[in-house]
């Protein structure tokens, strides 16, 4: 599917349709969210302003809204600090979805709450074994296929699980560098032809798996990747990112994207960006 879009200065530029357009999200109100343990690299000795945090995530919120997509939110639980990160709750497809099996003991009962709240959408509830670990951040649904980073906080043997309760295929990517330990921190798919991605993030096997997957590979800058700009939202032929992400945004404006950026740097500080603060409970 494909469309035109004519940007301010008379170019005109053709762009692949993303395969899904998201209708709703669901977000966690950050009035917990605090760093009170380290599970990766980004948290070591940082401190949350949390009325900025609560501005931005506002800010998002907005966003969100006046790009007409519709947004719940669960309740946040004391002492569950990152339930705020709802992208790493699961995996949905066609209103079913693979709950997360948190590597990191401090995470493991946001779960229980995710679940509840799935069950009461009606959602299909599935599980992998409980030997298979696996975060929701490591999983991209480009609707025919799933790509799903391994190597941090999901075993490698999560691909076959995910593919048989989905019946899609899912292509694997090993991750190597701890800061960027979920997929959606070091690769961002914007349509079925272009992805942008950090290249550091994967192992070699990896980084030609991802040139056969997408003709056009775009590589982010070190400093943009560590603004997290991969970890954007993508909706039909609008972006939401990062303040910092210049680099990004203006080749996303040349492919005839729009783009609205949010400052979220308070999250940053503990390793999750915009994409990490949502996930996309519908789509068409």
């Amino acid at each position: 599917m494909y469309y035109f879009l004519k940007e301010p200065g008379g170019v005109l530029f053709f762009c692949l349709k993303m395969v899904k357009i998201i209708k709703k999200i669901l977000l966690c109100p950050p009035e917990h969210f605090q760093i009170q343990y380290q599970i990766n690299p980004w948290m070591a000795n940082k401190t949350i302003n949390r009325l900025r945090a609560k501005n931005q995530w506002l800010k998002l919120v907005d966003t969100c809204q006046r790009l007409n997509i519709q947004t719940d939110f669960i309740k946040p639980q004391r002492q569950l600090p990152d339930m705020v990160f709802a992208a790493d709750q699961g995996l949905i497809k066609n209103h079913s979805v693979i709950l997360a099996n948190f590597r990191f003991q401090e995470r493991k009962p946001e779960t229980k709450i995710y679940r509840d709240w799935f069950k009461t959408q009606n959602f299909k509830i599935l599980h992998l074994p409980k030997n298979l670990y696996f975060e929701g951040g490591d999983a991209l649904d480009l609707g025919n296929k799933i790509i799903l980073g391994h190597g941090f906080r999901t075993s490698p043997k999560t691909s076959e699980a995910i593919a048989n309760l989905f019946k899609t295929p899912v292509f694997g990517l090993k991750l190597i560098d701890p800061c960027f330990y979920h997929l959606d921190t070091c690769l961002f798919p914007l349509n079925e032809k272009t992805a942008f991605y950090y290249p550091p993030a994967f192992n070699q096997a990896s980084q030609k798996k991802l040139i056969n997957l997408f003709p056009r590979l775009i590589a982010l800058p070190k400093k943009e990747a560590f603004d997290l700009a991969a970890n954007s939202l993508n909706t039909d032929h609008q972006v939401i990112t990062n303040q910092k992400a210049n680099f990004f945004t203006k080749k996303l404006a040349q492919l005839g994207y729009r783009v609205y950026q949010v400052n979220v740097s308070e999250f940053i500080k503990s390793g999750g960006g915009i994409h990490c603060l949502t996930i996309a409970t519908e789509t068409n």
